[in-house]
Formats: C-alpha cells, sequence, structure tokens
C-alpha cells in the first residue's frame, strides 16, 4: 500500500513540474558535459607523463642512432687504412720478387722510414738490360715508388699516414749461403689521418718476399 501511494505521489510531482529550455539546458550542462569531460580528457599530471615519455623515447633514439653512426664511421677508417696497408704490403711484394738484387748503396734498411732500391728486370728502359727501382716513406707519412728515369708514384692515399716501412734482409747470399735468395722482411704501419680528431684507427702488416722468385 505504502509504495502504490509513493509511485502516486511522483506521478503527480512529475505532472505538475514543467521543463523550460533553460532548465533543460543547465541540466544537460550540469549530469552529461562533466561527465564527458572526464571520459575523454587529461589531466596536467598526464599530460606531464606522456611528454616525459616522449622526450626519453626520442633521447634513446637519438642514443642510438649516434652510436650507429659511430660504429659506422670507425669501421670505414679501420678498411680505409686496413687497405692502404695492404697496397702497399702487395705493390713493393711484386716489385721484390721481380728484383734481382738489393741495392744497398741507397737502401735504408732497419729503419722505420726505410728505403728499399732494387735492381730489376721489370718495365726496362729501352736497350737496358736492367734498371732500378725505389721504395720509400717521405716525411709526410707517404709511401713512394720511383723507377729509374721515371716520376715518384705515390702508393698511399692522401688519407691514411704511414708512420712505418721498415725493411729487412731475413738472408743475404753474401753472407750466408750464395746459392740461397735473398729475402726482404717489409712492415707497414699505417693509420687514418682525421684532420680533425687525428690520427686514429692504426693497423700493423708484415710480408715476406723472395728476390726472383718467379724464375
Amino acid at each position: 500500500m505504502r509504495i502504490k501511494n509513493l509511485k502516486f505521489k511522483i506521478k503527480n510531482y512529475a505532472k505538475g513540474f514543467t521543463f523550460s529550455r533553460s532548465n533543460k539546458a543547465k541540466l544537460m550542462l550540469k549530469y552529461f558535459l562533466p561527465k564527458a569531460k572526464s571520459s575523454i580528457g587529461f589531466t596536467l599530471i598526464e599530460l606531464l607523463i606522456y611528454a616525459a615519455l616522449l622526450i626519453i623515447i626520442g633521447v634513446v633514439a637519438v642514443a642510438f642512432f649516434i652510436q650507429v653512426i659511430n660504429v659506422t664511421e670507425t669501421s670505414r677508417r679501420s678498411r680505409e687504412s686496413l687497405d692502404n696497408a695492404r697496397r702497399v704490403i702487395d705493390v713493393i711484394g711484386q716489385e721484390i720478387r721481380h728484383g734481382s738484387s738489393v741495392y744497398t748503396l741507397t737502401s735504408k734498411l732497419d729503419m722505420d722510414n726505410g728505403q728499399l732500391s732494387l735492381e730489376t728486370t721489370r718495365d726496362l728502359p729501352a736497350d737496358e738490360e736492367s734498371t732500378y727501382v725505389d721504395m720509400y716513406l717521405n716525411s709526410d707519412g707517404r709511401v713512394y715508388l720511383r723507377r729509374e728515369s721515371g716520376t715518384d708514384q705515390l702508393i698511399t692515399s692522401e688519407k691514411v699516414k704511414v708512420t712505418k716501412l721498415r725493411f729487412s734482409l731475413l738472408s743475404d747470399p753474401a753472407v750466408n749461403d750464395p746459392a740461397e735468395k735473398t729475402a726482404v722482411q717489409v712492415i707497414v704501419t699505417a693509420q687514418y689521418l682525421d684532420p680533425i680528431s687525428g690520427p686514429s684507427n692504426q693497423v700493423t702488416l708484415t710480408s715476406t718476399s723472395t728476390l726472383r722468385s718467379y724464375e
């Protein structure tokens, strides 16, 4: 009985209450807009957290990118130094294997800024049975090859500085067995020459070649 009376009162109250346009607008602003704002809006703390996360991600990405660039550049410099050292070893080795004797009067043996002078039959001038070729390191860290009556040929790149070019006789027929062929050991140390940070990425190669080994 009480429930029926309550329903009747609510029904009569609703009948007697009229909603104007202003009342409807106020009710919408009061009950709907706050709920919508709370569901799609961001607080200041949330914005700060999002900004901090974006900054951290950006810093990590930039650091990784810089690391990749440094590794790539280091690899390129090491490859440049190694390629030039190999070129010196290959060029000098070919000249030694084609040579007939070491011309000791102009050779600088067992020195870091060495020079090797060879008597050779390679690339002979006209009407000549033999000629001479010199391989040496100049004061600027460049390795040159000079043939008799010819111009100096640069062997190494200008990006690389050679700090050691040492020639050593491992066997000398004049001292040891005359039937034994002369063997020459070549040691080359090269490093990349950076105009800003200076020399870096040093490599050292060693090779031994015997004169007239093509015979």
